[in-house]
């Protein structure tokens, strides 16, 4: 039976201490929410390097690529004309036998003068190995924050960007885009340009800031994805992608997929256009639109697309590299277009 573990602070809680206290030598990220895990790595740096850069002391290893004996290696060479050094192990997991035994000799005895950060998803607390790594670490959770803890962050994050939210502000900016904190983020952002400082932003300001934006994107995205339109496609992914995070375009896409779902199966029942904007609340116009989009899609395409959605949303959530959720998204939208070819059919 593994050994029991103390129970946890919440995300927010712990990041809030890590904060405040001076920095530590070894440091264990443990969940799969990247955009948390990059925001405490961004405040142990911070600890680490200061306002100064840290181009000479900061290293980052991927632990597919890489072994105990490199990091452990680089850990203890002392910083260049500074303080501290920086190490962050990201992906690591369960090490084999001969590079366990050359972190736990690490561990053992960590270098003074360096701060060293594991990042890992799971840990397996049956293990020795983990069990001695959460005893020495400064152990954080990085699961996505939900429920009241989000909704804190919200307005702590709005407060560094220079506004705040109402509360039914914040409630309506959590339904409209979903529990990504990384979309959030990028939301948040995105309504810092458009208010002026100190302003008390309602749920006016996150309909018309919001709201509208995404609409138009919506439609866009509709017509050319019904149409076959790859390259119309790519080129509303690459203009989006100039101010938005590409795990935005997702989340338009998942409600765009759940429109159609709906309006097929109302089609099929003999309502139309009208029957489609009494059911979704949707304006005429766009009942009439969402008809004409999905008369050509058969319902295994759809089935299809939404099952290959939640495979990229799982890998982009993975990685907080652009460039390779950009061709993730890509890659995905020439697959479905190839798979469309084969379900062009009213069914």
């Amino acid at each position: 039976m593994a050994p029991s573990r103390k129970k946890p602070k919440s995300s927010l809680t712990a990041l809030s201490d890590l904060k405040s206290a001076p920095p530590k030598p070894i440091y264990l990220l443990e969940g799969t929410d990247s955009f948390l895990r990059d925001e405490y790595l961004r405040v142990v740096r911070r600890k680490v390097f200061g306002d100064e850069p840290g181009d000479f002391n900061h290293d980052r290893f991927d632990w597919i690529e890489s072994d105990a004996s490199e990091i452990i290696a680089v850990a203890q060479t002392l910083p260049f004309m500074a303080d501290k050094r920086l190490v962050e192990v990201l992906n690591f997991a369960r090490p084999g036998e001969r590079d366990e035994s050359t972190f736990l000799s690490y561990l053992d005895h960590p270098s003074a003068s360096t701060v060293l950060v594991f990042c890992a998803e799971n840990i397996d607390m049956r293990t020795t190995f983990f069990q001695r790594l959460v005893k020495v670490s400064v152990v954080c959770r990085v699961d996505s924050l939900e429920g009241e803890e989000l909704k804190k962050w919200l307005h702590g994050r709005a407060v560094e960007l220079g506004f705040e939210l109402r509360p039914k502000a914040t409630d309506l900016l959590v339904e409209m885009v979903k529990p990504s904190m990384m979309r959030l983020s990028t939301e948040l952002e995105k309504i810092s340009s458009y208010v002026m400082p100190g302003t008390l932003a309602g749920e006016e300001e996150i309909r018309e800031i919001i709201g509208h934006s995404k609409e138009e994107l919506l439609y866009k995205l509709g017509d050319s994805l019904s149409q076959g339109s790859l390259s119309g496609t790519l080129v509303l992914l690459r203009r989006m992608m100039e101010t938005e995070h590409p795990v935005v375009f997702i989340g338009v896409l998942r409600n765009l997929i759940r429109r159609w779902t709906i309006s097929k199966a109302l089609i099929r029942n003999g309502r139309g256009a009208q029957g489609i904007s009494q059911v979704l609340g949707l304006p005429p116009f766009v009942g009439k639109r969402l008809e004409s989009q999905v008369r050509g899609l058969g319902s295994a395409y759809l089935r299809e697309l939404y099952g290959k959605l939640l495979q990229v949303d799982r890998k982009l959530k993975r990685t907080s590299d652009l460039k390779v959720a950009r061709q993730t998204l890509e890659l995905f939208l020439v697959d479905v277009r190839s798979a469309r070819s084969g379900t062009h059919k009213v069914a």
